[in-house]
């Protein structure tokens, strides 16, 4: 019958296949398996195979998880694992297999297909010993074969065993741009689907639902957004949203409101002197100006500009003190087709609330030192992003205050933002590339 239930050379030929499994897998002590290995190995098999095998089915199989009944998968599934030993499928592998004398998976419980109280490996029957003595050669070619593939596997063959893939179906975008996600690669019966969440890069994030693979996410902000893929809050795949403008744009957004976004109409934004956005403006688009609010300045555009090669020079002038604006802040970012640069400043008493990147190194005010980041702009001033082969400098008010090296590069730029607290207002922008001397689109002065 096709389950394979109580047919002992089915079940011998299976947990030969499991150990081989476990030696591709790189973890051939089974006993030690965890939960978090069986939703691996459950990834992978999919990655290779397109069959999705639940991790419980997995643990049946593996015999993690008792059953009265040795279990024997359906021929899928058995087909599954042998293209992932390097077979085409289960009957290919079965008529390739010469089992050895003594098949024995060391499962978290018992013998694969032992009873509770069985302990000792399964042992091929006498005259299947007998009747092996006539392929002695045969065998040992087979024998001499599997180790060349085995070493093959170990030394040569890349790494196949790939983690849990995040997409974006549709990732570039005008503004606003509902993003559609799919994650790739997740077994829907996984017990530690509560644990995943996707973050998407704009304060927002989201559990993933069991059974569902695609997501949709609203970005009304222009930019460059990266969603993560976190397993309890690690990250393991991201998916880059590109959201474009045309030229410089204003868009208002509230403390601690994050369900709207306000456009600002600006005709002649950053041209014929007009440099800023007003209160009046702002509260036309829907601001409470009473309260804390930002502007975001965003010209967002692939260019050939080099992330780790540039030079970009901002003349500003940051919020004086108003209702909702005490620490007069500016952030400047720069997009970068794999991370971003970003960098604030605020006035010397609010540098707990600074933040400092660098592509993959993240600093925060609240916990590192950064005073050299606490500067009264409000009167006005510059600063100076300049990076030459991925080691940083910043400059404010034309003196070097902070460098560092970073590993993750940016290559090409997408866009610069530039961010107030309340109203700010921005003299010029100069981004150049240090390597070819080609300048930023959206320059002005």
């Amino acid at each position: 019958m096709e389950n394979g239930q109580g047919r002992a050379s089915s079940l011998d030929h299976l947990d030969y296949c499991c150990q081989l499994v476990s030696e591709e897998f790189g973890k051939p002590d089974i006993a030690g398996w965890k939960n978090s290995d069986y939703v691996k190995l459950g990834n992978i098999l999919y990655k290779k195979t397109h069959v999705q095998i639940s991790p419980n089915t997995l643990k049946r199989i593996f015999g993690k998880i008792k059953t009265d009944v040795r279990y024997y998968p359906q021929r899928a599934t058995r087909d599954a694992l042998a293209l992932y030993v390097g077979y085409t499928d289960w009957e290919k592998f079965t008529n390739a297999q010469l089992l050895p004398v003594q098949v024995s998976i060391k499962s978290a419980q018992t013998p694969l297909h032992s009873t509770p109280s069985t302990a000792s490996p399964v042992t091929i029957p006498a005259t299947r010993k007998r009747s092996y003595k006539r392929w002695f050669i045969p065998a040992a070619a087979v024998v001499i074969s599997l180790v060349i593939f085995f070493a093959y596997q170990l030394f040569f063959k890349p790494d196949r065993h790939t983690p849990l893939a995040l997409v974006c179906e549709n990732p570039i975008g005008e503004n606003p741009h509902s993003a559609l996600f799919v994650v790739h690669g997740m077994d829907g019966a996984g017990p530690s689907k509560e644990h995943y969440t996707i973050d998407f890069g704009d304060t927002h994030k989201i559990p993933v639902v069991d059974g569902d693979s695609l997501y949709s996410h609203y970005y009304e902000v222009p930019g460059m957004y990266f969603a993560v893929l976190k397993l309890d809050g690690i990250a393991l795949d991201t998916a880059s949203v590109y959201l474009k403008t045309n030229g410089w744009t204003a868009t208002a957004r509230m403390m601690y409101d994050t369900t709207r976004v306000y456009p600002i109409e600006v005709p002649n934004l950053f041209t014929g002197g007009k440099n800023s956005v007003s209160a009046m403006e702002a509260a036309h688009a829907g601001i409470d100006t009473n309260r804390t609010f930002f502007v975001d300045f965003i010209n967002t555009q692939i260019t050939n500009i080099d992330g780790d090669n540039f030079d970009l020079f901002v003349k500003l002038k940051t919020s004086p003190s108003r209702a909702g604006v005490r620490c007069s802040q500016v952030r400047v970012s720069v997009f970068g087709q794999h991370s971003k640069h970003l960098v604030d400043a605020m006035k010397p008493g609010c540098v707990h609330w600074t933040d400092l990147q660098f592509s993959e190194i993240n600093k925060q005010g609240e916990s590192n030192q950064l005073n050299f980041l606490g500067v009264d702009l409000h009167e006005g001033g510059s600063m100076e992003i300049k990076v030459e082969n991925k080691h940083a400098r910043i400059f404010i008010n034309s003196k070097q205050v902070y460098e560092i090296s970073y590993q993750k590069p940016l290559k090409k730029i997408y866009g610069l933002g530039i961010t107030f607290s309340g109203i700010g207002s921005i003299q010029s922008v100069l981004l150049t590339d240090l390597k070819t001397g080609q300048a930023f689109n959206g320059n002005f002065q």
